[in-house]
């Protein structure tokens, strides 16, 4: 991320490195042939200057130092209109570059803090076989602990068993003892005992 939110493309940067020295390019190439057209300028003046000392028999000092004197400005002037957009391009490229450079290396800084370094994996590998051994060894004991279902449905058979025996002799003895003491003896047996009570002997 850059500084104002913008996801950093690497790939937009370089089309703008790649155009602004396209444009350099440009800019060198119409510099050459303006240079070219000057230096045609002077020649042809310079041409035109000794084509008239020629004719003359007498040096004319005050024209060739006049000339030298024009050709060093207009060279001068030249040097100066090409190299200044050179240098402040070049300037401009120094800076995008710069923030190219630092664009990357925090987009780098983030890729670094969002992910996990080898060491924190093996880490966590570790730790995961621990806990899974831990689990199949908690998973074990509870097997271990536990009553398969088939036994558990034998037991209670059995418990079933067990009280409907006991169901059957206590139903026995009931029957047992109804047939010996039975419900019509009791009641003769408290009629028996309320006549004595109630008609008591002289």
């Amino acid at each position: 991320m850059t500084g104002n939110g913008n996801p950093f493309d690497p790939m937009a940067s370089w089309a703008r490195l790649s155009e602004r020295v396209e444009n350099q390019g440009k800019d060198i190439v119409d510099l050459r042939s303006n240079m070219n057209t000057g230096f045609q300028t002077v020649n042809a003046a310079i041409g035109t200057l000794s084509n008239e000392l020629r004719s003359n028999s007498r040096t004319q000092w005050p024209v060739i130092w006049s000339a030298i004197g024009v050709g060093v400005v207009m060279l001068s002037g030249l040097g100066f209109m090409a190299l200044q957009p050179i240098k402040d391009n070049t300037a401009r490229l120094e800076e995008a570059v710069i923030r190219v450079s630092e664009n990357a290396q925090a987009s780098l800084k983030s890729i670094n803090d969002s992910m996990v370094t080898q060491k924190e994996m093996e880490q966590r590998t570790a730790r995961g076989v621990e806990d899974r051994a831990r689990t199949d060894t908690a998973v074990k004991d509870l097997r271990d602990a536990q009553v398969p279902r088939e036994e558990l449905i034998r037991v209670w058979d059995n418990y079933d068993q067990r009280f409907i025996d006991q169901q059957r002799q206590i139903d026995e003895i009931k029957t047992a003892q109804g047939s010996i003491y039975g419900q019509r003896d009791v009641i003769l047996d408290l009629r028996e005992r309320l006549d004595r009570i109630e008609h008591p002997r002289p």
